[in-house]
């Protein structure tokens, strides 16, 4: 069901990882389709600290498969939102128990 609303475009800013000399490597661009939800909400960053988002974005969780990111949504990654010139952080990841249709909620900066 949560498949159907997932019209809004976006694009992850996958990051590739770090060189030898602990440099950035170019990172890869991924146009994806998921669900926008502006919203304003207190969730917890990687820290431990209560932050406040505004904005979820609800991605498929067929993301993982190698057409796409060919791993798991990482909190390096960054995701651009349609319409926008700049990527945003990603604060949390959470993986809900969703049986029929698995996908992610992603709370972004």
């Amino acid at each position: 069901m949560i498949n159907a609303y997932m019209v809004d475009s976006l694009t992850i800013v996958k990051w590739n990882g770090n060189d030898q000399w602990n440099e950035p490597l170019s990172a890869s661009f991924i146009d994806v389709k998921g669900y926008i939800e502006w919203k304003t909400r207190l969730v917890r960053n990687q820290q431990g600290e209560e932050v406040t988002s505004g904005v979820t974005v609800m991605l498929p969780k067929k993301i993982d498969r190698p057409a796409y990111l060919d791993r798991a949504l990482c909190h390096e990654d960054r995701i651009q939102i349609g319409g926008e010139d700049f990527d945003r952080a990603i604060i949390e990841i959470r993986t809900p128990k969703d049986f029929s249709h698995p996908h992610y909620e992603v709370a972004l900066a």
